[in-house]
């Protein structure tokens, strides 16, 4: 009896040592996730259940309170916004003037003071200040406001920006990451890495301008609304940008082009694409009985299908009825006018699942970056028509690589619709899919894995101090050396300013001015 007992304390003792480990490497970690926009905390949500996976203590901020909240995770709900969902119509970019662009800029600029006021006043944002919790780490969004880095400051935590699209304009900044626009594509401006001299142009001066116009107007707002909300000895929000430890960015190399980032920018691209669901036994059959293959139809989650104007719609159904492929449109109405017979219609679909589906040839997209990540992990190739934001970068990066046609909206007619898809159809540009596929699959660790780790490192390092960029705290004129150009032109210009003051000299007036003066003896 004696040795059972003895193996039995021991197994109590190692139980509890566990559980003591357990306990000493779980950190409180909470989410602040203001925006309302479902497409974006998709992307957030699987580094989230990953950190409760983990073990980690997981509070959310957000509009997305989950029905079954997994272990660890824990919810408390935003309220008082309408969700981006299917709220768009197509009647928005019927007019798009060429400088659409910055009419978007201000259309985020909104929504981020409406997302910020509807936070900072909530009963969420009072719960978790009077909780008094002590949190290990902040994750929060950093999109098209940062307001919510003043709560990040009261609760005394280091945080972690994420991003659901790739870097933007004035993100670069506040982690010292350099943006070269001669090759780094500025957001909205629907270029890939090789752009012509008027690209350039146009590329650099947008990249110049929405920086300063988020500082104007963005920072501002924001700035105003946390010193209403917590008082006037609130930092200024610029200061406390430049306290983000560290980025998480829905981008990858192998779609949205190899860029140069400090070691506080992490690419995560692709982390929603997790947990493969089996198809309903209707939408297999569907697929698996489609002899020529399969297209794939969705604009996203926030524009109506069912808004297409009567023309785009007619001109896409007739180019579709000419190809034997079946074609699967996620639709939201129940009927779809003049509909071919190899067209079928739901109102929604799992998307991730049929793109990787072998019978999959090609995806007709609005050029979303969930959508982009997710055909890029598949390997299938897009006909894409961006409508707004990302969507334009996103589009030439996939032309780019060879996997991808870009077919404009107002471009829309049977023949360029047919002659896209034709295009897509070819075997090349199946093969480049299958190629940038390898790239985007193949990680050391997979983009929850990624984040996960770095988050831990970052509450274990105090904030990651040793990642942070010196030039952040330098002035613009430093950081771009124009204090150094400045001397060195001063130099310059005094250097040949001697040297045409002494060939003057001795051209105007001759050798004889630097000889002794001749005295008149007579």
């Amino acid at each position: 009896m004696k040795p059972l007992l003895n193996r039995n304390c021991w197994a109590v003792i190692l139980g509890l040592f566990g559980l003591v480990c357990d306990q000493a490497w779980s950190y409180k970690i909470l989410g602040l996730f203001p925006h309302p926009g479902a497409s974006h905390f998709h992307f957030f949500e699987p580094v989230l259940k990953g950190l409760a996976a983990a073990g980690h203590e997981v509070t959310v901020v957000s509009h997305f309170p989950k029905d079954n909240p997994p272990p660890n995770y824990v919810d408390i709900p935003l309220e008082g916004m309408k969700l981006l969902s299917d709220s768009v119509s197509f009647e928005l970019f019927e007019y798009r003037p060429a400088f659409s662009h910055f009419m978007e800029f201000f259309m985020l600029y909104d929504w981020g003071k409406q997302a910020c006021d509807n936070a900072l006043n909530s009963a969420a944002i009072k719960q978790v200040l009077e909780s008094k919790v002590q949190y290990d780490l902040i994750l929060v969004e950093q999109f098209n406001n940062d307001c919510m880095l003043g709560v990040a400051h009261l609760l005394n935590a280091p945080f972690i920006g994420l991003s659901s699209c790739p870097l933007m304009p004035w993100h670069y900044d506040r982690v010292g990451n350099p943006i070269n626009p001669s090759y780094i594509p500025a957001l909205f401006m629907g270029y890939s890495e090789k752009m012509s001299f008027s690209q350039r142009t146009a590329n650099f001066i947008t990249a110049q301008t929405f920086k300063a116009m988020y500082s104007w107007f963005n920072d501002n707002a924001a700035n105003a609304m946390i010193k209403q909300r917590f008082g006037d000895g609130m930092p200024d929000i610029k200061d406390l940008q430049k306290r983000t430890s560290m980025m998480f960015v829905n981008q990858h190399y192998s779609l949205s082009g190899p860029k140069p980032l400090t070691p506080a920018v992490i690419e995560i691209g692709g982390a929603h694409i997790q947990e493969f669901k089996e198809l309903d036994p209707e939408l297999k059959k569907l697929l698996d009985t489609a002899d020529h293959g399969v297209i794939y139809i969705s604009w996203g989650s926030m524009i109506r299908a069912e808004t297409l104007p009567e023309d785009k719609r007619n001109a896409i159904l007739s180019a579709l009825g000419s190809f034997k492929q079946r074609v699967i449109w996620k639709w939201e109405n129940e009927t779809l006018p003049n509909q071919p017979s190899n067209v079928y219609i739901r109102k929604w679909l799992p998307q991730k699942e049929i793109l990787c589906h072998p019978k999959v040839r090609v995806f007709m997209s609005h050029g979303g970056l969930l959508g982009s990540s997710e055909t890029a992990y598949c390997g299938v190739p897009v006909v894409a028509t961006p409508m707004y934001g990302d969507q334009y970068n996103n589009a030439a990066a996939l032309e780019h690589r060879g996997m991808g046609v870009v077919l404009p909206y107002e471009q829309i007619t049977r023949d360029t619709v047919y002659d896209s898809l034709k295009k897509a159809l070819e075997p090349a540009t199946m093969e480049k899919a299958k190629q940038v596929s390898y790239s985007y699959r193949n990680r050391p660790m997979n983009p929850v894995q990624t984040a996960v780790w770095w988050c831990e490192h970052v509450v274990a390092t105090g904030g990651l101090p040793l990642a942070k960029s010196y030039s952040t705290e330098l002035p613009w004129y430093v950081y771009h050396l124009l204090d150094v150009n400045f001397a060195l032109h001063a130099f310059n210009f005094v250097y040949h300013l001697c040297w045409f003051w002494l060939v003057k000299r001795v051209c105007c007036r001759g050798v004889s001015a630097f000889s002794e003066p001749k005295v008149k003896t007579n």
